[in-house]
């Protein structure tokens, strides 16, 4: 069996607690963040051509990409470039009624906000653990609840 090497874009910021996870169980990351911090290739992922030209000549299986920190054809070059599951985290904006029903497909986690004691939005380590658990099985998830929109943190 050939080792597994996850993409991880945004393994800095709201990621880097998924990457550290990954890391420990002896997956190999490639980290994408804007500044380079904790080893990761520096480069702004919503610039597709700088994108593809700092991953070129790697390779990895699958991927978790912060969806405000590519643009959307660096995510059509990410999604076609990983042979597996490519797990794409929105935000809430993404659940924004102006867009109408809420719809969360394959590969996908929405991260809403949290309300057991007040509505607060979820933390890098409650997104990246909803993030593996869809990296591990591809279901859609909605981390915590999206409505009603008049009850988001501001």
């Amino acid at each position: 069996m050939h080792d597994r090497v996850v993409l991880v874009v945004g393994s800095s910021g709201i990621l880097h607690p998924a990457a550290s996870a990954l890391i420990a169980g002896g997956v190999t990351v490639v980290g994408v963040s804007r500044y380079g911090a904790d080893e990761s290739i520096a480069v702004d992922a919503r610039d597709v051509g700088s994108l593809r030209a700092a991953l070129d000549g790697r390779t990895w299986s699958e991927a978790l990409v912060y969806r405000p920190a590519v643009s959307e054809e660096s995510l059509a070059f990410l999604q076609s470039t990983t042979p597996g599951r490519c797990v794409v985290i929105l935000t809430s904006e993404a659940a924004d009624p102006v867009f109408g029903e809420v719809h969360v497909g394959n590969d996908i986690l929405l991260a809403g906000w949290t309300v057991s004691d007040r509505a607060r939005w979820h933390t890098a380590a409650e997104v990246s653990d909803a993030a593996l658990q869809v990296l591990e099985d591809g279901t859609p998830r909605i981390l915590g609840t999206v409505r009603p929109w008049r009850n988001r943190p501001r």
